[in-house]
């Protein structure tokens, strides 16, 4: 199984190998590549990837809470589309 760090800017886990140690006031800390790239270009560049990155964690919180409502209701996971 692939070794998975968590990048503490988009909040999701990557393979390690796209990950690098990052300084940050708190410490070192886990960063994707993706995102150590997006910082280096220009302003547009970076409020796109910005909003971009949003709304991938607006989703994913939204699924997860979703998930956690059925849990709560004591119907299991909801029902997946096909």
């Amino acid at each position: 199984m692939m070794e998975m760090e968590f990048c503490y800017c988009c909040r999701v886990h990557h393979p390690k190998d796209q990950m690098r140690l990052y300084s940050t006031r708190q410490g070192m800390r886990w960063r994707c590549l993706r995102s150590i790239e997006a910082a280096t270009q220009a302003q547009p560049v970076r409020d796109d990837f910005g909003r971009q990155q949003t709304a991938i964690n607006r989703e994913t919180a939204s699924r997860q809470a979703e998930f956690a409502r059925h849990v709560r209701a004591g119907t299991g996971a909801p029902p997946t589309a096909a």
